[in-house]
């Protein structure tokens, strides 16, 4: 059982470490902590539409830039990332296309962003709060006010990266428990994975 923020971070690390030399972008790249994980072993570029980039994680190139609006060129990239960035975006479907669109044939996409079935919506249903999209979460003290746009069912983010022209889609669910809460299971059994708390997308174009 692993604390949410860990178990993301040890699940990422594993997956960067099987990919070397290949060039890759990270959508929404916030601070760097997951970029830095990639561009360990690969030409990494991040964007996002403000630079707080962490001093400590700066070891990949930095574009200020908007994910529905790339400055790239058609097949640029060998993967495209994106963690927890997809639901704070007004235009989903143009930011999965933009991936499409700067991918090279064969490229993959790997993203993560809440599951909106997972068990601390169930529990907060059965206490009578009414959950409303957008989402206001509060505020971070690095990326500012927290908004959720949308979240997504497993079934909602396959079929979104299919719209896209995405093939071989497959929908991860990741961590059951309440992030509150200090621990979770980050391989629940079956009958729980429809309510985990995250959902982990991969898929070629």
């Amino acid at each position: 059982m692993k604390d949410l923020n860990k178990a993301i971070m040890d699940y990422l690390k594993s997956f960067s470490e099987k990919v070397e030399n290949k060039d890759i972008l990270d959508m929404g790249c916030g601070t760097g902590n997951y970029t830095f994980l990639f561009a360990k072993r690969n030409r990494v570029v991040g964007v996002d539409i403000q630079n707080v980039v962490d001093e400590k994680y700066h070891n990949f190139e930095f574009k200020i830039a908007d994910a529905t609006n790339l400055p790239f060129n058609d097949e640029t990239f060998d993967l495209a990332i994106s963690f927890d960035v997809i639901e704070h975006i007004e235009n989903d479907k143009k930011m999965l296309s933009e991936a499409y669109r700067v991918l090279r044939k064969g490229g993959g996409l790997f993203l993560e962003t809440p599951n909106r079935d997972r068990f601390s919506h169930i529990l907060m249903k059965l206490f009578g709060v009414d959950i409303k999209y957008p989402l206001d979460l509060g505020s971070n003290d690095n990326l500012g006010e927290t908004i959720h746009i949308r979240e997504y069912t497993a079934e909602e983010l396959g079929a979104a990266a299919k719209v896209a022209g995405f093939e071989s889609i497959q929908v991860k669910p990741f961590w059951f428990g309440v992030p509150l809460s200090r621990y979770g299971l980050t391989n629940p059994p079956k009958f729980l994975r429809k309510n985990c708390h995250c959902l982990i997308l991969s898929a070629i174009k």
